[in-house]
């Protein structure tokens, strides 16, 4: 009889030997955007995409842009410990 066998340790063994485990790594930030940011900042600031080591995230009005803008060495912060990576370096806000 044969077990199942987990899918992690081979994914990541494969993401490695294609180079590609900073990259997921980095979009773990898009999948998990409200885990890491909170309910509240998450219903006005919607990440939309990488781009090299940025983070676009689009802002529901101006006060929000610049509360975040303000607050974006603690969100990547959040980031970082989240994800376990130091890979996103700036957030764009608009």
């Amino acid at each position: 009889m044969k077990f199942p066998i987990a899918l992690t340790p081979i994914l990541e063994e494969t993401l490695l030997r294609f180079g590609l485990k900073e990259n997921a790594v980095r979009y773990e930030a898009l999948a998990h955007w409200e885990e890491i940011v909170g309910d509240r900042v998450a219903s006005v600031a919607i990440p939309e995409r990488i781009k090299d080591h940025c983070l676009i995230v689009r802002v529901q009005s101006s006060v929000w842009k610049y509360e975040l803008t303000m607050r974006t060495s603690e969100i990547l912060e959040k980031i970082h410990i989240f994800t376990g990576s130091q890979e996103l370096k700036e957030i764009h806000w608009r």
